[in-house]
C-alpha cells in the first residue's frame, strides 16, 4: 500500500509539470527538432479507457508529422512492452500517423524491462530513456523550474549530494516567480528526492534554512515526525514496522532516522 501511495505521488507530480517539461525533454533528452507540438488530451477508447502520460502531435522542420507518446515509469515493469504495444495500436488506429514511443524511467538502478518484442512474425520496439544517465547540470541550467526539479533524478557526477541539492534549491528560487509556487516546487522536490534516498538530506538542509519554511509548509510536519520517530527509537523497544505504523511514515523513513542516530552517537 505504501509503495502504491508513493507511486501515485510521483504520477501526480509528473502530471502537474508535464506541459512544462515536455519541450525540454524533446530537445535535450530525445534530440527532436520541433517546429510545432500540439497537445493531444483525448483518452483512448478500448474495452477499458486508457490515458497516456503524454501525447503530442509533432511537426518537424520539414513538415513531417508524427505522434509522440511518453510514459513515465518508476518501477521496472517487466511487461511494459505489452502495454506499449497496446498504446501503439490505439494511437495508430486513431491518428494513422507514425508513432514514436518512449518510456522515461525515473526509478532506481538500471531498468531491465524488455523494449523489443519479436514473436509470431511480428516486430515491435520502443525507446527507453533512463534519467539517471543524464548530467544534472543539463536540467539545473534551465530557466524552467519544472525542468530544474528533474535534476534531483539525474547523475550528480562528482558533486556531493548536499552541494547538488543546494544548487537545485537555489535554482528553483531563482526561476520561480512567487513564494507559493516556490514552496510547491520544494514539496515536489522532496517527493522525487525519495527516489534517490535523498529526502533525509534535503530535510536537514531545509531545517537549517528558515526562509524555506513557513506556516503553510509541510516540512514542519516532516520535522515533527522525524523527532517523534527518533524518540520512539531511543526510548522504546519497537520494531521499525511498529514505529512506522504509529507515526504514519514508511519503514524506510524509520530506517533512515535510525542510521542517523547511530551515526550521531
Amino acid at each position: 500500500m505504501q509503495k502504491k501511495t508513493e507511486g501515485n505521488l510521483y504520477d501526480k507530480i509528473v502530471k502537474e509539470n508535464i506541459d512544462s517539461i515536455i519541450p525540454a525533454l524533446m530537445s535535450s533528452v530525445l534530440g527532436f527538432r520541433v517546429k510545432e507540438a500540439v497537445v493531444l488530451r483525448e483518452k483512448l477508447q478500448q474495452t477499458k479507457e486508457k490515458e497516456a502520460d503524454a501525447l503530442r502531435l509533432i511537426t518537424d522542420p520539414s513538415g513531417q508529422e508524427f505522434i509522440l507518446h511518453l510514459e513515465f515509469q518508476v518501477d521496472d515493469y517487466p511487461k511494459m512492452v505489452y502495454r506499449m504495444i497496446d498504446y501503439w495500436g490505439l494511437l495508430k488506429a486513431k491518428y494513422n500517423l507514425p508513432v514514436r514511443q518512449f518510456v522515461i524511467f525515473i526509478g532506481n538502478g538500471e531498468p531491465k524491462m524488455k523494449t523489443v518484442l519479436a514473436e509470431d512474425g511480428n516486430y515491435f520496439q520502443f525507446g527507453l530513456i533512463n534519467i539517471t544517465q543524464f548530467d544534472y547540470l543539463r536540467f539545473l541550467t534551465s530557466t524552467n523550474p519544472e525542468e530544474v526539479i528533474l535534476a534531483v533524478l539525474s547523475d550528480f557526477g562528482k558533486a556531493e549530494p548536499e552541494n547538488a541539492l543546494n544548487q537545485i534549491i537555489h535554482r528553483l528560487e531563482e526561476t520561480t516567480i512567487d513564494q507559493r509556487t516556490f514552496h510547491k516546487h520544494l514539496r515536489q522536490l522532496r517527493v522525487l528526492s525519495k527516489l534517490r534516498r535523498l529526502d533525509i538530506k534535503l530535510d536537514d538542509m531545509l531545517q537549517n534554512l528558515d526562509k524555506y519554511i513557513d506556516a503553510e509548509n509541510d516540512y514542519l510536519v516532516i520535522r515533527a515526525k522525524r523527532e517523534i520517530v527518533a524518540n520512539l527509537l531511543r526510548k522504546l523497544n519497537l520494531t521499525f514496522e511498529q514505529v512506522a505504523d504509529i507515526t504514519g511514515v514508511s519503514v524506510d523513513f524509520v530506517k533512515d532516522i535510525q542510521q542517523k542516530l547511530i551515526k550521531d552517537e
